[in-house]
């Protein structure tokens, strides 16, 4: 590496922060530098890519479409750097209470996975969990947590994606449930002849299953807490809906049974305060998770 591949990597942070502020005042601002030099960057960088990242009008700044696909690239560099940073840090020196807010419908596909080892390498960090019903009327605001894994897209100034990942579900059952009344052979099947547990909001969220619900010859058990439905499906009850990260779970997965999923989970965190030690550890190990799912 040389002093002009470090000047590219000074321009693509530029043109991340003209992304979120649609604008190179507000970059300008946010980075002490002027209009001038960032302009001097983004020519630079263009003229080494050779086609433009950038274009402006009376709105503000805005990335083209080559523009957006570089940014998309550049995220290996963010994770890149956050894993020198949390390798440079003793784990056992952070310390502090770290509030995550977890959505309702989604918290079954975040169920505590390797958090003995994180709490190992961390053992100063206490994490508090706060279910957010982003259904119902009561929800828990984001200026309440320091990091959200949320359904929606955030609305706060200061907030700022981590990463987001697409959670895809299935059919799944205990093996004891399939050996005593088999498996259903298709949807008319399922619907016919076994009993269903359901979760309760997944038929906003997945496609076809509010229908199945009416259908249902047996659909007398439901309930809005993930582990209890986890819980209930791996006693044996019957046969519902969850991630597909159960299939590593012991759990008999019924891929032949169509279940399309419009879930996107959202790792969120605020501008301000997600290079703190304690909150960068356990956004590193959200991402984690969510690159497993």
């Amino acid at each position: 590496m040389n002093i002009k591949d470090i000047n590219l990597l000074q321009a693509i942070c530029y043109l991340q922060i003209i992304e979120k502020y649609s604008g190179k005042k507000q970059a300008a601002q946010k980075f002490g530098v002027s209009i001038d030099t960032l302009n001097k960057y983004i020519d630079n960088l263009e003229q080494e890519l050779g086609y433009k990242v950038l274009s402006s009008n009376v709105r503000g700044s805005f990335l083209t479409p080559r523009g957006k696909e570089l940014l998309k690239k550049s995220a290996i560099i963010e994770s890149l750097l956050d894993d020198v940073k949390s390798n440079a840090e003793d784990g056992k020196e952070i310390a502090g209470e770290v509030r995550v807010a977890i959505s309702s419908i989604a918290a079954s596909a975040l169920f505590s996975k390797d958090l003995v080892s994180f709490h190992e390498q961390y053992p100063q960090i206490k994490l508090l969990h706060l279910i957010r019903n982003e259904d119902g009327q009561k929800t828990i605001p984001f200026s309440d947590v320091d990091i959200a894994l949320s359904l929606s897209l955030p609305t706060d100034s200061d907030s700022v994606i981590i990463c987001s990942k697409k959670v895809e579900f299935g059919f799944f059952a205990a093996p004891q449930y399939i050996s005593k009344y088999g498996c259903p052979q298709d949807m008319q099947d399922l619907i016919s002849n076994h009993q269903i547990i359901n979760k309760i909001g997944y038929e906003k969220y997945i496609e076809g299953w509010e229908d199945v619900l009416k259908k249902a010859k047996s659909n007398n058990f439901a309930t809005n807490v993930s582990y209890y439905m986890y819980e209930v499906l791996k006693s044996g009850l019957g046969i519902g809906i969850m991630p597909l990260r159960f299939k590593q779970e012991g759990m008999f997965h019924l891929e032949h049974l169509p279940c399309q999923s419009n879930i996107s989970l959202h790792l969120i965190t605020h501008q301000g305060s997600k290079d703190i030690p304690k909150n960068r550890a356990v956004l590193n190990y959200y991402k984690d998770l969510l690159q497993e799912l």
